[in-house]
């Protein structure tokens, strides 16, 4: 009886992967390759990050690096922070990304106590987390002095018809908490480009953001 000479042979052996074509391959894909929304988030955290090298800590420059990295990696529309003043403890809006002017000089117009961030009986909202609170446009969140800050009628004709739908007059506030967990500013956003709420991982990405400007924040001096 003949042997079967096929079964009776090994598999070709499999080279090992050498050290360099591993170096090459992370190598080419950490500079060519398409990246997604998470590493393209890190690179602009790195550079944020590099505010924090300099001889002088320049915080409002940070401030609107960070307002500019929310608008466009996160594709939210319109971002605002606040900080308190050093020279006096009052919050006011400091920065922005993706403002018309008209909008943004409304805000600038406006300030806030702490004992406002302590008490939201005026605004309303919904807590999301320790340091998210949602605001929705059907439970009349704004009081008189911030009705220039939105454009109420459109926030009147839209309909949310999906819990995601952004609403005209919507927004998310991020708390930035200093020691024993003073608010030292906020992150404010409406909707993203597609018209929509800031989903949670956005919010998630916001509040990380709000522990770096949060550093920056407890110490400065204005």
């Amino acid at each position: 009886m003949s042997q079967d000479t096929n079964a009776a042979k090994s598999p070709p052996k499999q080279s090992a992967i050498t050290s360099q074509e591993v170096v090459r391959k992370l190598r080419f894909e950490y500079t060519y390759a398409s990246k997604e929304s998470t590493d393209r988030m890190l690179d602009s955290l790195t550079e944020l990050l590099n505010h924090f090298k300099e001889p002088r800590l320049k915080v409002v420059a940070l401030l609107q690096d960070a307002a500019k990295l929310i608008h466009k990696q996160l594709r939210i529309k319109e971002v605002s922070i606040g900080v308190r003043t050093p020279s006096d403890g009052m919050y006011r809006y400091l920065v922005m990304a993706g403002m018309r002017e008209f909008v943004w000089s409304e805000h600038k117009a406006l300030a806030y106590t702490k004992e406002d961030f302590g008490d939201f009986t005026k605004w309303g909202g919904f807590t999301i987390s320790e340091s998210t609170r949602l605001f929705l446009f059907e439970e009349k969140p704004y009081l008189d002095t911030e009705k220039g800050t939105f454009d109420a009628q459109m926030g009147m004709r839209m309909k949310r018809k999906t819990p995601d739908a952004y609403v005209e007059g919507d927004y998310i506030d991020v708390y930035i908490h200093g020691r024993n967990r003073e608010v030292v500013g906020w992150i404010e956003t409406g909707g993203t480009w597609d018209v929509k709420l800031p989903d949670a991982q956005a919010i998630k990405w916001m509040e990380f953001i709000a522990s770096i400007l949060a550093v920056a924040l407890m110490d400065w001096e204005g």
